[in-house]
């Protein structure tokens, strides 16, 4: 960035000098930060995802919790390091990662982008043909989700759930008449087909699988979390990770500051440089729920 700032515009900045500019306005958006959690966390829906970064040579994870609004980043040392969201609201969608079933008061969505991948491979690999036709109920709820934007008329509701069903019977079916698996060893229980695991994801979790059916905010995918952590997969691609902790909070403090302007249709340098001067009364009347 000392680069580029001396070869645009003939400024000499030293490489500390925009460090310490990185802390002076990390801590100078504090309160902003603050707003954002508080809202995040009430909103009706929420997305939720998570990806490794490197930090002094070590993996450590960063979250998200995102609206179209709101971006909140954190830094975690441990993946699984989700108390910080113990007291939030609404419906969640992720990706069905176990430890977010711990969360309590709140419903949960799954992504049905992920469904997609694992029953194509399904269909194309271990040829199951019970995942084609999951795949094509999948596909036809998702064109009525967006056919009904304000609430899918509740008879094509009842016969997509009843061609789940039917699905799954199927499914169920098909893998009770598979040779089981061998156990290596004689500890331990009979190792399951991914097929089937999927299957009974697919049985034990329909109400979250189907949820985007009869709730009109909750989406069909969990897409929202995975863009709004894009940005952080290209910057490890292309300067790697961080040298210290600090520096790696800061960065997402300023990028949840950034991303949630961004959202509010805000001029991104405008923030900076009214945040810089103390100004964040901008940024505060932007928001869409005030």
């Amino acid at each position: 960035m000392s680069e580029v700032l001396l070869d645009l515009f003939g400024c000499r900045i030293t490489p500390g000098t925009i460090a310490n500019i990185t802390k002076a306005l990390t801590k100078i958006i504090e309160p902003v930060i603050t707003e954002i959690v508080t809202e995040v966390k009430a909103s009706p829906v929420k997305h939720l995802d998570e990806t490794g970064f490197r930090i002094g040579g070590q993996t450590s994870w960063l979250h998200v919790v995102s609206s179209e609004t709101l971006s909140w980043y954190r830094v975690a040392s441990r993946r699984k390091d989700i108390e910080v969201l113990a007291d939030i609201k609404g419906v969640v969608v992720h990706d069905h990662w176990n430890p977010y079933y711990q969360l309590l008061d709140v419903n949960h969505a799954l992504c049905n982008a992920h469904h997609l991948r694992e029953l194509k491979a399904l269909e194309e690999i271990e040829q199951e043909s019970w995942a084609k036709s999951m795949k094509k109920v999948l596909l036809l709820a998702c064109n009525y989700k967006h056919r009904y934007p304000k609430g899918i008329p509740q008879n094509i509701v009842a016969r997509l759930s009843q061609l789940y069903e039917q699905i799954l019977k199927r499914g169920q079916d098909y893998h009770e008449f598979q040779i089981p698996l061998t156990r290596k060893g004689n500890r331990g229980r009979v190792k399951r087909r991914v097929g089937h695991n999927l299957l009974l994801r697919f049985q034990n979790y329909k109400r979250d699988v189907l949820r985007f059916l009869t709730e009109p905010d909750v989406p069909f995918t969990n897409n929202q979390a995975e863009r709004d952590l894009r940005m952080m997969k290209c910057k490890q691609k292309i300067s790697g990770g961080f040298r210290s902790f600090d520096f790696a909070v800061s960065f997402a403090n300023i990028r949840s500051f950034l991303s949630t302007a961004s959202k509010r249709g805000l001029n991104l340098l405008e923030v900076i440089a009214d945040a810089l001067q103390g100004n964040l009364s901008v940024f505060f009347s932007s928001n869409p729920t005030s």
